[in-house]
């Protein structure tokens, strides 16, 4: 059969060959033979050199938008975060427009970043949009050394005091509220068990009574940030509030998270600290871990109480409390 012929009333010419079992049969779009063939012929070479090509070569023309899909299949959609990290996959298409892998070079990086800057995004934001792209990059087996993570700064870590913690609980659970914040009420009692287990916020909304042992005391955290289940004993409040929510079903807590943090933004309001962009209800977590070390519990059992992977991260608290090196000063004294 002849490569290209001529075909219908308009005398187009159409294209048909095989290469390496791959067929193409399709118009030239030419009314003449010889433009015809040369179309047939750049068409056989693009296919053979695409034969020739490395899979990093091949990869690298993956468009942007189609890697993310891959990514989400592959990593993101088993994680703890998989919905926000799809999102934030396609978002850095929207940013830096749905190109292929392989020109996401260092001009287009710096772009990423600026349209990021002029959206007064703080660095750890920009930091887990470059890491997104680092992860799509690396499973399409393309270069990342160009994407260079920002240096975050270690700002103060926020705690709630005790009076603190009393204004909070008291706003949220005495205030008299309309029936859109009935929630509040349950949010108070939240309050208490995160502050007082250290729970992240999923965890405590995650909590079920299965996983409460009234007996031994003790809470069970199966899924968690870490992948790494720890069972926490539960201070007599803790106690208190979970044996009294019984009654409201399989969970201690029906609230879902957008609930606690709009309930929480409330009390910043209430308490004139809505300026304080670090009083989030994460800052619980804090209190906790740094309450626990000024009581003299030791490191290593708060990182197995927080779950922390690394003893990296509970070592932070330790710069916290000054008294500390101080009484260690004492101790040399002797």
């Amino acid at each position: 059969m002849c490569a290209v012929y001529k075909r219908g009333d308009k005398g187009v010419f159409y294209m048909n060959f095989t290469v390496n079992g791959v067929r193409v049969f399709r118009s030239t779009e030419k009314y003449t033979k010889k433009e015809a063939k040369q179309v047939e012929a750049n068409e056989r070479q693009k296919m053979l050199d695409e034969e020739k090509r490395t899979p990093q070569e091949k990869a690298a023309k993956t468009l942007l938008l189609n890697a993310v899909d891959s990514v989400y299949e592959v990593q993101w959609k088993h994680g703890k975060d998989s919905e926000r990290s799809y999102a934030r996959g396609k978002n850095l298409a929207g940013i830096i427009g749905n190109v292929a892998l392989g020109s996401i070079n260092e001009d287009i990086v710096l772009k990423l970043v600026q349209a990021l800057d002029k959206r007064e995004a703080e660095a750890g934001t920009v930091n887990r949009y470059l890491a997104a792209l680092k992860t799509i990059m690396r499973q399409f087996k393309q270069p990342v050394d160009h994407i260079k993570l920002r240096k975050e700064r270690k700002g103060r870590i926020r705690t709630v005091s005790r009076d603190e913690e009393k204004v909070i609980i008291d706003l949220l659970r005495n205030t008299k509220h309309n029936k859109r914040r009935q929630f509040y009420y349950e949010t108070a009692d939240l309050v208490e068990v995160l502050v007082d287990s250290g729970l992240r916020l999923g965890e405590a909304l995650a909590l079920d009574y299965e996983s409460i042992n009234f007996e031994t005391n003790l809470m069970t955290i199966w899924i968690n940030k870490g992948d790494r289940p720890r069972s926490i004993p539960m201070t007599s409040r803790v106690r208190s509030v979970l044996e009294r929510r019984q009654s409201n079903g399989t969970k201690p807590f029906n609230l879902v998270s957008y609930q606690a943090e709009n309930a929480w933004r409330w009390v910043r309001k209430e308490m004139k600290l809505e300026h304080d962009e670090q009083l989030v209800l994460h800052c619980l977590r804090h209190t906790t871990c740094t309450r626990l070390l000024n009581k003299g519990i030791d490191v290593v059992t708060i990182k197995e109480w927080m779950g922390h992977a690394d003893i990296k991260t509970t070592m932070i608290y330790m710069h916290l409390d000054p008294s500390k090196l101080a009484h260690a000063a004492t101790v040399l004294e002797l």
